[in-house]
């Protein structure tokens, strides 16, 4: 996969929330007095060179000075930006640091919530007040179609996104405005990711987000709250998420929020077709507009394809293999009785 990119292609990246209002916070880990307007700053920062290291990246490492440089970079940007079109804070800015060590940021004004919730000291929901901590959430999540297979592009933010765009086209989500979030599994059944944010359950009596040993991201918010200790990491058996529940979701550009787990019956129905799964898909969450044409993955079968007596499905010799090599009918049905 890494080789069919083009080397000076081949990028990782980090969002964050920039606010020049945000006031000092004692939780929020800063590098200079005024990195206060970076949220978790230091976390992004560690993202990308932990990234860039888990590629071999070394000599793009030596380049980045540390998170005084990067938030000197963030800021200069941002200043640029408000000039230039005089739009105020907050902002969603994307650094994305491609293999040859040249970082390119993008700034763009996000909505102001009235309460963003990006500190929260218990995620217990007795406990908490707000929008964002709202126990009748707007916000919906669902269940991928398909399990995804754990890769150094599942556990690190970098230029590949396919499983991410699979999953989200799946779905049925438009755009990243949409209220709607889709969680991935491995073909373990575990709780992996969400496609844009962490999520967090509910289990034995405390807040438990996806082990790092299932295959996901470590996001910003993740890390800063495993820290914070407000809740632990651990396994998530898709068997075992209700409809209706009321879960966590958390990003570095909206921080915390609740949203409710919706069961979809006809997931299987949702599978991209082969002509779908061919169309050109934006990557527009990376920061970096491009679009690719995305080729037919074996491994993604539509509804209509399943044999009923056929327990498990194998690739053909030189077959594509990414999202996931193997699964058996039980994973669909499990999933369906959600």
């Amino acid at each position: 996969m890494l080789d069919e990119i083009p080397i000076q292609d081949q990028y990782v990246f980090t969002s964050l929330r920039y606010d020049g209002s945000m006031k000092r916070n004692a939780q929020n880990p800063v590098c200079c007095p005024d990195s206060k307007a970076a949220y978790l700053i230091k976390y992004h920062y560690e993202r990308l060179v932990t990234a860039a290291d888990h590629l071999g990246w070394y000599d793009t490492n030596k380049r980045l000075k540390g998170p005084v440089d990067l938030f000197t970079r963030i800021q200069t940007a941002v200043a640029e930006h408000k000039k230039k079109t005089g739009n105020k804070c907050p902002f969603k800015v994307r650094v994305c640091l491609r293999h040859s060590g040249k970082m390119e940021i993008g700034v763009e004004p996000i909505m102001a919530t009235k309460q963003p919730l990006l500190f929260p000291t218990t995620l217990d929901l007795a406990k908490c007040s707000g929008e964002a901590a709202s126990q009748h959430p707007i916000f919906k999540a669902v269940l991928d179609v398909l399990p995804t297979r754990t890769t150094t592009f599942t556990r690190d933010k970098t230029h590949y996104r396919t499983m991410y765009n699979y999953a989200r086209q799946c779905a049925q989500i438009q755009s990243y405005q949409d209220a709607k979030e889709v969680i991935l599994f491995n073909r373990d059944n575990q709780v992996m990711d969400g496609s844009i944010t962490t999520p967090y359950f509910y289990r034995d009596g405390k807040w438990m987000t996806p082990h790092r040993d299932c295959g996901g991201q470590q996001g910003t918010t993740r890390r800063w709250a495993i820290d914070q200790g407000i809740c632990h990491a651990g396994i998530i058996d898709i068997s075992t998420i209700k409809h209706d529940e009321i879960i966590w979701l958390s990003n570095g550009v909206k921080g915390f929020f609740t949203a409710r787990f919706v069961a979809c019956n006809d997931r299987l129905a949702r599978t991209p077709s082969y002509e779908s799964r061919i169309s050109h898909v934006s990557r527009s969450d990376s920061g970096i507009d491009e679009k690719h044409s995305l080729r037919p993955h074996q491994d993604e079968v539509a509804e209509d394809d399943i044999e009923p007596t056929r327990q498990k499905w194998t690739a053909e010799p030189g077959a594509e293999d990414f999202r996931n090599t193997a699964f058996t009918l039980d994973v669909f049905e499990r999933a369906l009785k959600l």
